[in-house]
Parts: C-alpha cells; sequence; structure tokens
C-alpha cells in the first residue's frame, strides 16, 4: 500500500475519532442518562477500528514482504539464470546444481515466511505459482536436486503439499508441473507408472484378486470379471489404465472409463441430460497393494487420470462407493471429492463422489 493511502486512511480515522469525542460532549448535555449507553457503543467501534488497524498493518506487512521477494527474485542472478531457461526451454544440467540450489533457497524463504504465519499464500500464489511448479516438474531440477538425495530440500517438497492444498481448496489451476513432480516422486521409491494394456491383464487380475482378499468386507469392491477389464485395457483412446510395476509386478493400478450416455455412466444416475453424461468420465477401479499402500499409489494415480481426463475433454470425474467403506470416502474426500447421492446400481447401493475438473486450467496443461 503507498504511503499517501495510508496516510489518507490514518486522517479518515483521526476524524472520525473527533466526531465521536464531540458527540460524547453533546450527549452529556442533552442526555446525561444514555451517556453510559453511548459509552459502550462507542469501546465496541474502538474495537473494531483497532482490529481493522491490526488487519490493515498486517496487509501493508505482506505486501511489504511481497514487493521484497519479487526484488529478490528478479536481482539474483542466479535465480534468473535458471527462470530463464526454463522459460525458453533451454538445456538444464548436472553442471547447474548452483542455480537449482539458489532458485530452490528462495522458494525454502516462502514456505518459512508462509510457514511463520508472516506470509499470506493467497498473496504470493499469482505471482510465483508458473515460476515455482514449472521448476520443481523440470526433470533435471528433479533428478539433480529435490530428489538426489533422501531428505534434502524437505521445505520444498512441504511447501509443494500445502500450495496444492491451496490451489485445490480455491478451485485455482494445478500447474502441470504437479504432476510431473508426483510421478517423480513414485519413481524415486522404485516404482514405474505405465499406462496399461491388454498385455497387463494377468497382472490386473492378480492385483483385484489380492486387494479382495485383503478386504474385512468383501462387498466393498465389486469383482471385475476378465471381459471388463480386458475392455478398459483397448488402446482406442476411449477409456485409460495406469499402472504402477514395482520389479516387473504390477502392485497399484486405476482405471478411467468412457460410459458415453449408455447404462455404463455414473452420470445417468444423477441426469438425463446427455451432454453432461459425454462431460463426465467414470472411475471405475482404484487398486493399490495393501503391502504398498504407505505409498499412496492409489492416490497418485487417481491424481494423474484427472490430468489426463482433461486432456480428453472432461469436465469432471464420477466414481461409486459401498456407502460403508469409509476408508476409500476418506481417500476421495482428501483428493478433492464430494458426496453427491446414494443410488440403487445392479450391485447395490452406492454413494456417488463427484470432483469437477473446472479447476484444472488449460492454460497449465503442455
Amino acid at each position: 500500500m503507498r504511503p499517501r493511502v495510508r496516510r489518507r486512511e490514518h486522517t479518515v480515522v483521526l476524524f472520525i475519532a473527533f466526531l465521536f469525542i464531540l458527540s460524547l460532549i453533546a450527549v452529556n448535555a442533552i442526555w446525561p442518562q444514555g451517556f453510559t449507553v453511548f459509552i459502550a457503543i462507542g469501546g465496541t467501534l474502538g474495537a473494531l477500528m483497532v482490529l481493522y488497524e491490526v488487519r490493515l498493518t498486517k496487509q501493508i506487512a505482506q505486501a511489504e514482504f511481497i514487493r521484497d521477494l519479487q526484488t529478490s527474485f528478479a536481482s539474483d542472478p542466479n535465480i534468473g539464470e535458471l527462470w530463464r531457461r526454463l522459460l525458453l526451454d533451454e538445456k538444464i544440467g548436472p553442471d547447474d546444481r548452483h542455480l537449482m540450489s539458489s532458485y530452490l533457497t528462495f522458494f525454502e524463504t516462502v514456505f518459512l515466511l508462509q510457514d511463520r504465519g508472516a506470509l499470506d499464500l493467497t498473496m504470493t500464489d499469482d505471482l510465483f505459482r508458473n515460476r515455482f511448479f514449472t521448476a520443481v516438474g523440470h526433470p533435471v531440477v528433479l533428478r539433480e536436486a529435490l530428489l538426489k538425495k533422501v531428505g534434502a530440500f524437505t521445505n520444498i517438497h512441504e511447501l509443494i503439499s500445502v500450495w496444492h492444498q491451496h490451489l485445490m481448496t480455491h478451485r485455482k489451476p494445478i500447474h502441470d508441473g504437479y504432476y510431473s513432480y508426483i510421478e517423480a516422486v513414485l519413481e524415486a521409491k522404485g516404482f514405474e507408472i505405465v499406462e496399461l494394456n491388454k498385455g497387463h491383464l494377468d497382472g490386473l487380475l492378480a492385483l483385484q484378486a489380492s486387494v479382495l482378499d485383503s478386504l474385512e468386507h468383501r462387498e466393498w469392491l465389486r469383482e471385475n470379471p476378465a471381459e471388463a477389464l480386458l475392455e478398459c485395457l483397448h488402446s482406442d483412446g476411449s477409456h485409460v489404465a495406469l499402472g504402477a510395476l514395482r520389479d516387473g509386478q504390477l502392485v497399484a493400478a486405476a482405471i478411467l472409463y468412457d460410459g458415453g450416455t449408455g447404462k455404463e455412466s455414473i452420470k445417468r444416475y444423477l441426469t438425463d441430460d446427455e451432454v453432461l453424461m459425454r462431460e463426465s468420465i467414470n472411475l471405475k477401479l482404484v487398486l493399490a497393494d495393501p503391502a504398498y499402500r504407505r505409498h499412496r499409489l492409489g492416490a497418485t494415480l487417481v491424481k494423474l487420470l484427472e490430468q489426463r481426463a482433461y486432456k480428453l475433454g472432461r469436465r469432471e470425474i464420477l466414481c461409486t462407493i459401498h456407502p460403508r467403506n469409509v476408508p476409500s470416502s476418506s481417500l476421495f474426500k482428501g483428493l478433492g471429492y464430494s458426496r453427491a447421492r446414494i443410488v440403487s446400481t445392479t450391485y447395490g447401493k452406492r454413494a456417488v463422489y463427484a470432483r469437477s475438473l473446472r479447476s484444472i486450467d488449460a492454460h497449465w496443461i503442455r
């Protein structure tokens, strides 16, 4: 906030205070019995003015932080050089670690300011979102800095999580760099993310059987026959199946299924509008080997499928969950899905969960 605007607001506050003092004198002279009431009202107004001043001061301090951060970003030669290369898609190699370190250290400062309440992420989002996620999603930055050594740049990893949650909460665009990051994290842990095809059918059936056997309530998950899964693995572009491999074994899978306007469309339970049906797509299946659940493989595959669904031109993803399946409900709520209603399907009562993809802006999808 500019000093001139700040002085004008102080003048207004002083003028109001002066009017209030004159009003006190007048009330005491004309209506002595109402003086106490007027004092109480004045105290309330005074408290509100103090709160306003505190809020205004905090906003000014944060605005100054943003200004100083922008100046720091623009004036550091290492940061500027890396950002130029990222923008122009020029070569970045192992010898440029000093550039990466300066760049990431800058955003560690952003995280510490935000974590200590000195900076509101809302104020930094529009200015720094693209600069941040473009870097953390770059394959060389990931390989040579963020994921090169366990425990390196922990504040950056935390900031990615906090920033992504902020974008989800405020329904803002999810940058393409975030998806590159989460895929690279799994690969750094020894998993390989692949698009499944007909050759993965046996592995998918074995994974489904393993997950079903691990469930306390087997009815929570519908068993898909081989024919239905094989249909999902056709490479005609209507369905998308992603999997995570560990040492060549399929340990997690998730499938997008295009139900169109037919009976397989989950949207059909919610509307008769065929246009809306075509804009939606089913999340048919999410499976994760119980031995690897702590890696959140299912959640990562779902996020990657959301990116694919947007590229297919879909506006919404729908899935069905058994009403008593609390773990799955909690998982999808944490991923930004909201419960629409309970419906009757051919395989029993199910809760329909939906996630709008409108917050994934095409500007961020390469």
